[in-house]
């Protein structure tokens, strides 16, 4: 875990900007060195309070063979901007003075305050990728950012997407995603024809990635162990690394629902972040010393299409 260095803070004596200067740093090391999902997702630093893309929606229909002399008759694709706003993420911490000089005694743990704000960075960042996998409408104020089970959807459960009001009307078929919900028991057959659904719809398939709890996972080592028999040559036995399926990796968080498994093309999904982790001083009014951590961002997929989710598996 990364090391928090410590400091005399004063209430009233420390400005936010040195706040951020003394834990900025390491509030952001310790969210990327956690293996989830939301470090996964490729990110980019946002100039706007809302994400915005182009998506094709129509072909260009002068696409045609044509005679010697024929006039070349011309036309245009039909293009569309998408939005998704920014949503504000924070962990607040407050230590009261009692607390603060009752740690430093024999038997305390010393820099309470230090050790709190680490605390609440695990804390913060499990919330947010707690959000990048979960099912928050985008228009929601205040709201979560929208995650997989959003972004992920044949538009029956959430019809709309971003600020597309029904992803299921003519032309909005780039926002429909490859969807099963039969109830049933993992299976290769299925992985495989999850990898040939989203090829199908426009993915590489070198930008695919499998997606579950890891029960789901040791399931499908379980289906693979047989075929992977070899003559041993040490005594360490099972699997090491990130697993593969017909090259595609099977990763795994812990905070993926039950039941779920998703193929995700890995190159459509975007993070926009306007505010990277920061730390602020809060006014305190109280003998106490409080602050917050915060982000700005956006989550999104610019081609539901070419992803696919399947739930209700055998767990």
């Amino acid at each position: 875990m990364t090391g928090y260095q410590t400091k005399a803070l004063g209430v009233n004596t420390n400005s936010r900007a040195e706040l951020n200067d003394l834990y900025g740093n390491s509030v952001n090391e310790t969210i990327v060195e956690i293996t989830n999902f939301y470090n996964m997702i490729p990110k980019k630093k946002s100039v706007s309070d809302r994400a915005g893309f182009r998506v094709r929606t129509a072909a260009n229909s002068s696409a045609t063979n044509y005679g010697e002399l024929d006039v070349i008759v011309t036309g245009n694709t039909t293009r569309k901007k998408i939005y998704f706003t920014q949503k504000q993420t924070k962990v607040g911490v407050e230590i009261s003075g009692l607390e603060i000089e009752s740690a430093k005694g024999e038997g305390g743990i010393g820099d309470i305050w230090a050790e709190e704000i680490q605390a609440s960075t695990l804390d913060f960042a499990n919330n947010l990728d707690t959000q990048v996998l979960g099912a928050a409408l985008p228009a929601t104020e205040g709201g979560a950012m929208s995650g997989l089970k959003y972004l992920v959807d044949d538009g029956n459960t959430y019809p709309t997407y971003g600020s597309v009001t029904d992803r299921t009307a003519a032309g909005e078929e780039w926002a429909v995603s490859n969807y099963d919900d039969d109830a049933e028991d993992l299976s290769l057959t299925l992985m495989r024809d999850m990898i040939t659904a989203n090829v199908n719809d426009g993915a590489n398939v070198n930008n695919l990635m499998f997606l579950s709890k890891k029960t789901q996972q040791d399931k499908f080592k379980n289906l693979i162990q047989d075929l992977q028999r070899t003559v041993p040559t040490s005594s360490r036995v099972g699997f090491s690394g990130v697993p593969e399926f017909d090259s595609v990796p099977y990763k795994t968080d812990e905070n993926v629902d039950a039941g779920y498994l998703y193929c995700l093309d890995m190159a459509r999904f975007k993070m926009d972040i306007l505010k990277a982790p920061t730390i602020e001083q809060l006014p305190e009014p109280k003998d106490a010393k409080a602050a917050f951590i915060k982000q700005y961002s956006c989550f999104y997929n610019t081609m539901p299409k070419s992803s696919f989710k399947k739930i209700n598996l055998t767990t």
